[in-house]
């Protein structure tokens, strides 16, 4: 497929197959955005893979991809207990500077998955993408049947892009940059899915509808206390907006630019002579919170 197809296949009503990779313990929107994958009758949720993260919440990238694991599985029982949709561990290990992949079941599942499809799969990814790299480097093949959407680096107007999921694993983010093959489409963190604030109220009228709907808010309305209820607070749910472009493409403005230049300081710029790959540019704040707190308000 090229570019412009992949585009109309977005904006197609046809059903997507998707494999979505969550660092979902890492903050509380991951939490949204697997929810929304699995409720949505827009989207195939063939299986999910536990990405790596690490931070203040855990002594190692190991020991983060561990604990999304054991949340994307808390998350699918909440959202259906009887749920058989498989889910992957990730990788333990960062790339390293020699660009070897990193072993996986998570990197396995991708190859064999998009082998195995007869049509294009969707890899979504909503943190680091040493999983889908690593997949990349072991089978290089699985470019031709895969469309990888990555919530990464940050928008290219601003002058770097210090972002979360890119700097938890920068080599693998420039493996996907880098790669003239795969079809990519980027979605930046600041100043496009940073742009789905969501203020405590909002968080509010999601309680009461379902378990699902009362686990998500009490972990948001758990950041609101610890930062001392302050007035106009509001908090970023930065992953729905992957699934929100397939499950309602209107919401989104895609468009086709020069696969930016990842540096290791995480710095980006363009060399015009590089491939294409899409790019989300925007997105339509009131449609996706709309179409997100309506489907995850109709989980039973």
């Amino acid at each position: 497929m090229t570019l412009q197809e992949i585009l109309a296949d977005i904006k197609s009503p046809r059903k997507k197959k998707v494999i979505l990779d969550t660092d979902t313990y890492n903050e509380v929107d991951d939490q949204f955005a697997l929810a929304y994958c699995y409720l949505s009758d827009k989207i195939d949720l063939l299986s999910v893979n536990a990405a790596p993260f690490h931070n203040e919440k855990c002594s190692s990238f190991a020991e983060g991809m561990e604990m999304s694991y054991n949340e994307i599985h808390k998350i699918l029982a909440l959202t259906d207990p009887d749920y058989k949709t498989p889910v992957f561990r990730g990788s333990c290990e960062r790339i390293t500077d020699t660009g070897t992949y990193v072993e996986s079941p998570a990197c396995d599942n991708i190859i064999k998955t998009v082998h195995e499809s007869d049509e294009p799969i969707y890899v979504c990814a909503i943190g680091c993408c040493t999983n889908i790299a690593s997949a990349i480097m072991k089978d290089p093949s699985i470019v031709e049947n895969m469309i990888f959407v990555w919530l990464g680096a940050n928008e290219l107007k601003m002058d770097h892009s210090h972002e979360f999921n890119l700097s938890q694993d920068v080599r693998a983010g420039q493996h996907i940059v880098n790669n003239p093959d795969l079809k990519l489409l980027l979605c930046p963190a600041w100043c496009v899915t940073g742009s789905l604030t969501a203020d405590i109220n909002m968080i509010w009228d999601l309680k009461g509808h379902n378990a699902l709907c009362d686990y998500l808010a009490a972990n948001v309305e758990g950041c609101y206390e610890q930062a001392g209820k302050p007035e106009g607070w509001l908090r970023i749910i930065w992953d729905i907006g992957l699934p929100a472009l397939i499950d309602c493409p209107e919401c989104a403005t895609i468009k086709t630019i020069t696969s930016p230049v990842l540096t290791d300081d995480m710095r980006h710029g363009i060399d015009s002579t590089r491939h294409n790959i899409l790019y989300l540019d925007a997105l339509d704040k009131n449609l996706v919170f709309e179409r997100t707190w309506s489907i995850l308000k109709s989980c039973k």
